[in-house]
């Protein structure tokens, strides 16, 4: 009897790895089609009087591709840098505006933001490592020397991390993409590089 319970307890864990990612991404997909059709389909429906659900999420993908095209062919550089400079002078205004930028920068931009990644030696006997992404080489501003870089180190399992300013002798350059070294730190180490199932 207690080897019948041992078994079904490991197919049910089995059962709950299985279709818990699934859930959870359905969820959240939905939860964002909801969101999206609460959100446009009022303004729709006064055009079109139908309900038609995820018409919402179309409309707002193609509302954005229309108003990236118009930013990439007719708004020039320097008009974003004065909303730019427009923005630093409002106190509270630019903490969230720069935070937000950088961060849809970082994960949605062209070019790699993230920084080099790099693993940094946090404790010498035992040796423990720490990986994470150059993100200054200069912190003079913070009278800092010229032996310290700052560092920042995502959470696994999380949106958030610490930065730290750290020696660069303890640093040592990884020669991978910043893309494939976030999904490690994030996952926790779980996934692997080009993992196959």
């Amino acid at each position: 009897m207690t080897n019948f319970f041992r078994k079904a307890a490991s197919y049910f864990l089995q059962g709950l790895l299985f279709i818990t990612p699934i859930g959870v991404t359905v969820f959240a997909v939905v939860w964002f089609v909801n969101l999206m059709d609460d959100l446009i389909l009022p303004i729709i429906e006064q055009v079109i009087p139908m309900h038609i659900p995820g018409l919402g999420i179309i409309v707002a993908f193609l509302c954005l591709a229309i108003l990236g095209y118009i930013i990439s062919k007719f708004i020039s550089i320097s008009a974003i840098n004065w909303l730019d400079g427009l923005m630093k002078r409002a106190p509270l205004v630019k903490v969230i505006y720069f935070s937000v930028k950088d961060l849809i920068t970082v994960f949605f931009g062209k070019e790699d933001k993230m920084g080099k990644p790099v693993k940094v030696l946090v404790q010498r006997n035992p040796e423990q490592y720490k990986f994470g992404f150059v993100t200054r080489h200069d912190l003079k501003d913070f009278k800092l020397n010229e032996e310290y870089i700052s560092v920042y180190f995502p959470y696994s399992y999380g949106v958030m991390g610490n930065q730290m300013a750290v020696r660069k002798e303890d640093v040592e350059f990884l020669d991978l993409p910043s893309a494939e070294v976030m999904k490690f730190i994030v996952s926790g180490g779980v996934v692997q590089k080009n993992e196959k199932k």
